[in-house]
């Protein structure tokens, strides 16, 4: 009856992983189109002085907000389960007899394989989301940035 717990609650887990894939890779998406687009309209219009400086300042807010965006994408390969545990086998015969000792634990050890893995999962989790948080805020920062760069430029800074 716990493994069904742990299993509910790991997939649950794997579900936010996805979630915040998804969101990440949007993001990036839409920040490289960003900084796409205001690169060729900075260097289109010519900006000058405080203009030149803000228009800096967002594509560097971009930048960051990217490098955040590919961090939380990027791969967790650590812990000891799911296939990590049985890439991390010389062969299909280890892997084999792997899988056959890991049938025939106690359900205590088969309990805590479980927690390990909720564990694990869950900080991976947590830390892409918290990534994607803050490459969101950086994302604002460079939108309001942008826009203090169209007002100076509007104004001749």
């Amino acid at each position: 009856m716990t493994m069904l717990l742990y299993d509910d609650e790991i997939d649950q887990v794997q579900g936010q992983i996805a979630r915040a894939d998804t969101k990440a890779s949007i993001l990036t998406g839409l920040s490289l189109a960003a900084l796409t687009g205001g690169t060729a309209l900075a260097g289109k219009a010519h900006l000058h002085g405080a203009a030149a400086v803000t228009a800096v300042m967002a594509a560097t807010w971009v930048f960051v907000a990217l490098v955040q965006l590919g961090m939380a994408i990027r791969p967790d390969l650590d812990g000891n389960h799911g296939f990590v545990r049985w890439a991390a086998t010389p062969d299909a015969k280890a892997l084999k007899f792997q899988l056959e000792i890991t049938n025939r634990g106690s359900v205590a050890e088969e309990q805590q394989d479980c927690a390990q893995q909720l564990w694990s999962l869950a900080r991976s989790a947590y830390l892409k989301y918290r990534r994607i948080r803050l490459a969101v805020d950086l994302l604002g920062a460079a939108l309001a940035t942008a826009g203090l760069t169209a007002i100076l430029s509007g104004l001749g800074w």
